[in-house]
């Protein structure tokens, strides 16, 4: 037996639509500027992630569960990226099996780019979710 939900609201529904539209847009865009910037979407994701941490550093395990990747794709996501020269990997302090990946001039000069490119569709997408979440809002008061 199919359990009975409330009828969404239009807009509602508008919204719904409009925020997957708007997350469609951002990704798209933010893969093309990446690319144009020399750099994949993944590696892209990676230089955000070590760029948002005290000292720029993370170690792989971190990376992995920042990025939602399993252990072997995050090696291999940073295998391509040293070999790419946008990040270093360097033996950790305390346990020299635990390496610390940072960023390279160069992976910093490039995500750098990317992040100043991409910066209206930032604006438009937090506009949008400033949006939806007025309406949820109104919806919640209701």
């Amino acid at each position: 037996m199919e359990r009975p939900f409330p009828t969404p609201t239009i807009e509602e529904l508008t919204a719904i639509a409009e925020l997957r539209a708007a997350l469609r847009r951002f990704h798209r865009a933010t893969d093309a500027i990446a690319l144009r910037q020399g750099l994949t979407a993944r590696r892209y994701d990676l230089l955000a992630m070590l760029h948002s941490a005290p000292g720029r550093t993370r170690t792989l395990g971190e990376l992995a569960r920042l990025l939602e990747l399993s252990p072997n794709a995050t090696t291999e996501l940073v295998d391509r990226a040293v070999s790419a020269g946008l990040v270093t990997r360097t033996g950790g302090g305390e346990d020299a099996r635990v390496k610390q990946i940072a960023p390279t001039p160069h992976g910093t000069s490039c995500f750098y780019a990317a992040v100043e490119e991409l910066r209206p569709e930032r604006r438009r997408l937090l506009a949008i979710l400033e949006e939806i979440a007025a309406h949820s809002a109104r919806l919640s008061e209701s």
